[in-house]
C-alpha cells in the first residue's frame, strides 16, 4: 500500500511545473497531522517542494486522513474547510487556486495508505 501523502508531494516535486498555476506565485505550507509539514513554492507555475516549516503566504492544516481523501478525490477541499476539518490561514485567494492540484488522478486509482 502506498503512502498517499508522501506520493502526492513526491509527484508534485517531480512534475516541476503545473500549467494550471501558470499565473500564480506564492508559498504554501501544508501541516498534515502525523505526516508533518510540506512546503511548496510556486513561481508562475514552477513548483519546488521541501519539508521546511518556514512561514508561508498560505498555510493549510488538516489530518492525514482528510488530506489523503482529498488527494484521491473522495473529499473536496472547500467542503473540508467549511466543515472545520481543514484550517487555512494567510492568503485565501492562493488557497482557492491551490484546489486545482486536487485530486491527483494518478493516485486516485491506487487508493490511500
Amino acid at each position: 500500500m502506498i503512502d498517499t501523502t508522501e506520493a502526492f508531494f513526491t509527484r508534485l516535486a517531480q512534475r516541476g511545473y503545473e500549467p494550471l498555476l501558470h499565473n500564480v506565485s506564492g508559498t504554501i505550507r501544508w501541516d498534515i497531522g502525523d505526516a508533518g509539514s510540506w512546503f511548496v513554492t510556486v513561481k508562475n507555475g514552477s513548483l519546488t517542494v521541501s519539508r521546511e516549516t518556514a512561514g508561508a503566504d498560505c498555510v493549510f492544516a488538516c489530518s492525514r486522513e482528510d488530506f489523503d481523501r482529498m488527494v484521491v478525490g473522495k473529499q473536496n477541499p472547500t467542503t473540508l474547510f467549511m466543515q472545520g476539518k481543514m484550517k487555512i490561514t494567510g492568503n485565501l485567494g492562493l488557497a482557492q487556486i491551490c484546489q486545482r492540484l486536487f485530486p491527483d488522478e494518478s493516485l486516485a486509482s491506487g487508493e490511500q495508505g
